[in-house]
C-alpha cells in the first residue's frame, strides 16, 4: 500500500512538470518600461538582449517617446537584458524561461553616475553596441569572426553595416567615404587602405558618425556639410605594440602572389608598410593613382581650400551607357608596390605621411567590333590589337596640422609625384561598307615614352575671433605639373575603293617629342559674420590661374626625320579665375537654408606659335562673366530623418586639353584636334533628397532625385569622310539634360542574423551632337533594380546573395534603325563557413548575363572561386590555403557600348582558371612596456 501511494505520487508529479513544460511557448515577448530613479521616462534608451555565456548580441530596441521597449517572437530561453543611456549606469537582468507568452518586466529604474557610484566596481556585461546622438559603437569582441579575418569581415558581421564583393561600405544606408584608425588617415584616403589590410583581431570598437567639415568644427556653426566616417579604435595591447601578416603563393599556370604589412602603434605615432607582387592582375592601385601617373591631376580641388557654396564641378558619364564589364582587369599584368604611413598626433599637433611606389607590366591582347551609323548609310570595323605597356608611379603626401592658439589653426598639405611609362601598340583594322565589302585595311605600329612630374601644396589658415560664430580663413596652394615624352607613330593604310592609285596606300612614319608644362595657383578668403544666434552671414573670394605651355614637333621618319610644320606647334594657354560672393544661412536645432550669389570671370588667353622662340602666329583672347545663384537647405529631424535640397548655376571652363589647338593623328582613322574657341560650360543643377535611419531596428531608407539642363555643354562633333576617317573636334552646343532617380531601403527580417537590401534607379540622358553636320540626338533610358541578402546563422558561417536587373534604351534621332535595348542580369554569392575546428570554406559566385538582340549578342559568364584554409601553430600563427580561381575556366572580358553614332563590342583575353597555394603567417610583437609617450623616431 505504502509502495503504490509513493508510485502514485511520482507518475501525479511527473505528469504536472510535463504538462508544465509542454505548455511552455517557444517564442515569446519580452517588454518593459525604462525609467530613471524619480521615474521620469528614458526615452532613447538602448536595450538589448545578449547571450548569457559570451554576451554575443542577440537583438537589439530603442526605448520609444514613452521609455517602452518590447522585443516580439523571440526564443524562449535565458537572456541578460542590457540598458544603456549616456550619464547613467548600465543596468544588467537576468531573464529565465518564462512561462507564458509575454514577459512584462514593468518600470526598470537605471542610476544616474554620481562620484560614488564611480568608485563602485559594476561587474556587467559589456555592451555589444551603444547609441550616443549620431554616433554608433560596436564592440568589436561581441561579433564573432572566424581567425584570421581582417576589418571588412568584421564589418559585415555589424547591423547596420554593409560591405559589397569589391569592399566598398555602406553604413545606415550611406556609402562610407572615410575609414580612420584611432582617429588618424592611414594611407591616404581610400577607405578599403584600412578594412583590407588590417586584422579583425585588432579592432576594439567600431565608431560610425556624420564627420563634420572642417569650418564647421573651427566655428561651431553647422554648414549642413557631412560625411559618413567609420573610426576603428584599437585594443590596447596593439595601441602600443607591433602587428602585422606576410603571405606568399604559388600556383598553376606559373601564378605567384606576395603581400604583407607591418604596422607598429603607440599612443602619439602609427607606423606603418605595406607591399606586394603578383602576376595574378592585382594591380593595387586606385582611380587617383592613374592621374597622377599620367601627370593629369595637376591639383586636387577637394582640398578644403576653396571657399564659398559651389557652382561647379565637372561631371564624367557615359552618354549612351550600356557596359558591362565582367572582370576588372584586362590581359595579363605583373605588380609590384610598396609603401609606408606615418602618423604623428600629440596635444595640438597632427601630422600625417605617406610615401608609395607602384608599377604594372600589362599585356592586352583584344579584339573590337564597331558599327557607325550616318544619316543614310553605315560601316563596320573590326580591330585586333595587342598592347604591352609598363607604368610605375612615385607617390609622396603629408598633411600637417597646428593649433597655434584656441583661435588660430594653420593646416598644410604637400603632394609629389613623378611616373614613366612606355607603350607599344600592334594593330590592324579593317573597314567594311554595310554591304560588308571590304573598303580600306590600316596595320599599326606605334611606342611611346612619357615622364611625368607633379608637385602640389596647400596652406589654409583659419582664425576664430572671440564673439562666438565669427571666423575668419583664408588659403594658399600652388601646383606645378610636366610631361616630356616621344610618339613613334607608324601605319601602312590600303583604300580598295580608290581610283587613283597613287590614293590607294598611304604610309606614315612619324615622330612627336612632346613637352608640356602646366603651372597652378590658387587663393581664397572666407569670412562669417553672426547676425544673431541663428543667422550667419558669409562672404567669400576665390581666385586661382592657370598656364599651360604645349610644345610638340613632329618629324616626318620616311624623309629622314624633316620637320612636318603642319602637325608641329607651340603653345601658351592661360586661364585666369576671380570668383566673389556672399549668402545668408540659416541654421538651428538641425535646420539649415543658405541663399546667395556670387559674381565670377573666366579671361582665357590662348597663343599659338609654329615653334618655340618663334614669332606669335596666331592668339586669342575671351572673357566670359556670370551671376551665379545657389540655394541649399538641409534639414535634421529629431527621428534620424534628412531631407536636403539644392539648387546651383553651375560654370565650368573648357579643359586645357580640349583648348590644344594640336591634331592627333596616332590612329590614321580617328583623328582629333582641339578649338581654341571654346566657352564654358553652363548648366542647371537641382537636387533633392530624402534619408530615414530607424536606430532601434538599423532599418533605413534614402530617396533622391537629381536634374541637370544644359544651357551650353562641350560635345565632340565627327565629321567621316568617304574613306571612313573620323575626324573629331570639341565644340559648344546648347541643350542636353540628366535626369536620375533612384531608391535604396535596408532593413532587418531577423536582427543580428538575416537583413535584406533593395535599391532601384531609373536614369535619362539625352545630349546633341553633329554627324557630318547632322544634328543627332542620343537618350539613354536605363533602369536597375537590385535585391541583396545578408545571412549569419551562426558565428561559423557567413552568407551574402546578390541580384540585379538592368534595361538600357538607346535612341538615336540620326537613324532609328539602330536604336537597340540592352538587359543585363547578375547574380553575387559568397559564403565563409568554420565546418570544422580552425578549417574553413569559402566560395563566392559572381554570374553575369548581357544581351543585345539588335546586333544578336547574348553573353552569360559564371565565375566561381573557392578555397579551404587551415590554421595551425599556437595562437593561430599560420593560415595554409588552396584556392581556386575561376573553376568553369569561363572568365573573359567583355565590353560593349553605345555612344553617339556607334556601338562597339569588345573582348579582351585575361586571366582565367589557376590554383593557388599559399601560406600566411601573422606577425605578433606586442611590446607591453612601452613607457608612456615613448616614440621610435
Amino acid at each position: 500500500m505504502k509502495k503504490s501511494t509513493i508510485l502514485t505520487c511520482l507518475f501525479y508529479l511527473l505528469s504536472v512538470s510535463t504538462l508544465i513544460f509542454a505548455q511552455a511557448p517557444t517564442r515569446v515577448t519580452i517588454k518593459g518600461i525604462v525609467q530613471d530613479t524619480n521615474s521620469t521616462t528614458m526615452s532613447g534608451a538602448t536595450v538589448m538582449l545578449l547571450q548569457p555565456k559570451d554576451s554575443a548580441l542577440v537583438n537589439f530596441a530603442r526605448a520609444n517617446d514613452k521609455g517602452a521597449f518590447e522585443f516580439k517572437n523571440v526564443k524562449n530561453a535565458n537572456y541578460l537584458l542590457k540598458i544603456s543611456f549616456v550619464g547613467f549606469l548600465p543596468y544588467q537582468l537576468k531573464i529565465s524561461v518564462a512561462n507564458n507568452e509575454i514577459t512584462d518586466l514593468g518600470a526598470i529604474k537605471i542610476k544616474p553616475i554620481s562620484q560614488e557610484l564611480l568608485e563602485v566596481v559594476v561587474k556587467t556585461a559589456k555592451a555589444p553596441l551603444s547609441i550616443k546622438g549620431d554616433t554608433i559603437e560596436y564592440n568589436a569582441a561581441s561579433f564573432k569572426v572566424p581567425p584570421g579575418s581582417s576589418v571588412e569581415d568584421l564589418l559585415r558581421r555589424l547591423p547596420g553595416i554593409e560591405v559589397d564583393a569589391s569592399g566598398n561600405i555602406k553604413a545606415q544606408g550611406k556609402d562610407v567615404k572615410k575609414v580612420l584608425v584611432d582617429g588618424k588617415t592611414f594611407f591616404g584616403d581610400d577607405p578599403k587602405a584600412a578594412t583590407k589590410n588590417l586584422g579583425a583581431e585588432t579592432i576594439s570598437k567600431v565608431q560610425v558618425f556624420n564627420g563634420k567639415s572642417e569650418q564647421a568644427t573651427l566655428t561651431g556653426v553647422d554648414d549642413g556639410k557631412k560625411e559618413k566616417t567609420i573610426n576603428l579604435e584599437l585594443k590596447d595591447e596593439f595601441k602600443k605594440g607591433s602587428f602585422g601578416k606576410i603571405t606568399g603563393a604559388v600556383g598553376t599556370e606559373s601564378r605567384n602572389a606576395f603581400r604583407g604589412n607591418y604596422n607598429r602603434f603607440n599612443k602619439k605615432e602609427q607606423f606603418s608598410i605595406l607591399g606586394y607582387t603578383n602576376n595574378i592582375n592585382e594591380t593595387g592601385v586606385n582611380w587617383s593613382d592613374y592621374g597622377e601617373f599620367k601627370g593629369n591631376n595637376s591639383f586636387n580641388q577637394n582640398d578644403n581650400g576653396d571657399f564659398g557654396f559651389g557652382g561647379g564641378g565637372r561631371y564624367y558619364f557615359m552618354d549612351g551607357g550600356g557596359i558591362l564589364d565582367n572582370f576588372d582587369g584586362k590581359g595579363f599584368t605583373k605588380n609590384f608596390g610598396s609603401g609606408v604611413n606615418y602618423n604623428y598626433t600629440f596635444k595640438k599637433t597632427k601630422l600625417s605621411t605617406s610615401y608609395f611606389y607602384n608599377q604594372t607590366k600589362l599585356n592586352l591582347d583584344q579584339y573590337e567590333s564597331r558599327k557607325t551609323f550616318l544619316e543614310n548609310s553605315s560601316f563596320n570595323t573590326s580591330d585586333t590589337s595587342n598592347t604591352s605597356s609598363f607604368r610605375g608611379n612615385h607617390s609622396v603626401a603629408a598633411r600637417f596640422e597646428q593649433m597655434l592658439d584656441s583661435s588660430n589653426t594653420l593646416i598644410t598639405k604637400a603632394n609629389l609625384s613623378f611616373s614613366n611609362s612606355n607603350t607599344t601598340l600592334a594593330q590592324s583594322q579593317r573597314f567594311f561598307n554595310e554591304n560588308n565589302a571590304l573598303q580600306n585595311a590600316s596595320n599599326i605600329g606605334n611606342g611611346s615614352d612619357l615622364n611625368a612630374f607633379n608637385l602640389s601644396g596647400t596652406a589654409i589658415f583659419r582664425h576664430k575671433f572671440k564673439k562666438k560664430g565669427r571666423s575668419f580663413a583664408s588659403s594658399l596652394a600652388f601646383s606645378r605639373a610636366s610631361t616630356d615624352g616621344t610618339d613613334n607613330l607608324k601605319s601602312l593604310t590600303k583604300f580598295f575603293a580608290a581610283q587613283n592609285v597613287n590614293d590607294q596606300i598611304k604610309a606614315i612614319g612619324q615622330l612627336n617629342q612632346n613637352a608640356n608644362t602646366n603651372s597652378f595657383i590658387k587663393g581664397g578668403l572666407y569670412f562669417l559674420e553672426p547676425l544673431s544666434k541663428k543667422i550667419y552671414w558669409e562672404s567669400f573670394y576665390n581666385f586661382n590661374s592657370s598656364k599651360q605651355d604645349v610644345g610638340r614637333d613632329a618629324f616626318n621618319s620616311l624623309l629622314e626625320n624633316k620637320r612636318m610644320d603642319s602637325l608641329s606647334t607651340f603653345y601658351k594657354n592661360t586661364i585666369t579665375y576671380n570668383r566673389i560672393g556672399s549668402s545668408v544661412r540659416y541654421s538651428h536645432s538641425g535646420i539649415n537654408i543658405s541663399a546667395g550669389l556670387a559674381a565670377l570671370r573666366y579671361d582665357l588667353n590662348g597663343k599659338l606659335y609654329p615653334k618655340k622662340d618663334a614669332a606669335l602666329n596666331s592668339e586669342i583672347t575671351k572673357t566670359f562673366e556670370a551671376i551665379t545663384p545657389n540655394l541649399s537647405t538641409s534639414i535634421e529631424f529629431k527621428n534620424n530623418a534628412y531631407l536636403g535640397f539644392n539648387y546651383n548655376l553651375n560654370v565650368e571652363a573648357p579643359s586645357i586639353s580640349d583648348l590644344q589647338p594640336v591634331v592627333n593623328n596616332n590612329n590614321p582613322f580617328y583623328i582629333t584636334s582641339g578649338n581654341q574657341n571654346l566657352l564654358p560650360t553652363k548648366s542647371h543643377e537641382i537636387g533633392l533628397d530624402f534619408y530615414k535611419f530607424d536606430p532601434a531596428t538599423f532599418a533605413n531608407i534614402s530617396l533622391w532625385t537629381s536634374y541637370n539642363y544644359y544651357l551650353s555643354q562641350i560635345v565632340y562633333n565627327q565629321t567621316i569622310d568617304a574613306n571612313f576617317v573620323t575626324r573629331t573636334q570639341p565644340v559648344n552646343i546648347e541643350g542636353g539634360k540628366r535626369i536620375n532617380v533612384g531608391i535604396y531601403t535596408s532593413f532587418p527580417i531577423i536582427k543580428t542574423k538575416l537583413t535584406v537590401n533593395m535599391n532601384g534607379s531609373v536614369n535619362n540622358t539625352s545630349n546633341p551632337t553633329f554627324i557630318n553636320g547632322v544634328k543627332n540626338e542620343t537618350n539613354n533610358q536605363g533602369y536597375s533594380v537590385n535585391l541583396g541578402f545578408s545571412l549569419t546563422p551562426s558565428d561559423k558561417l557567413l552568407m551574402n546573395f546578390s541580384s540585379r536587373l538592368g534595361f538600357n534604351t538607346i535612341k538615336y534621332s540620326i537613324e532609328e534603325g539602330q536604336n537597340q535595348d540592352i538587359k543585363t542580369k547578375g547574380l553575387d554569392a559568397s559564403i565563409k563557413w568554420n565546418f570544422a575546428k580552425k578549417t574553413f570554406f569559402e566560395t563566392n559566385l559572381d554570374y553575369n548575363s548581357y544581351r543585345n538582340d539588335r546586333f544578336n549578342f547574348n553573353q552569360e559568364i559564371p565565375i566561381l572561386n573557392c578555397s579551404v584554409r587551415r590554421l595551425v601553430m599556437k595562437d593561430n600563427k599560420l593560415e595554409i590555403r588552396l584556392a581556386a580561381f575561376d573553376v568553369f575556366n569561363k572568365r573573359q572580358s567583355i565590353t560593349q557600348r553605345g555612344y553617339q553614332n556607334y556601338v562597339t563590342n569588345q573582348t579582351a583575353l585575361t586571366l582565367a582558371r589557376y590554383f593557388m597555394l599559399s601560406l600566411t603567417y601573422n606577425v605578433k610583437g606586442h611590446v607591453d612596456k612601452l613607457k608612456k609617450n615613448e616614440g621610435w623616431f
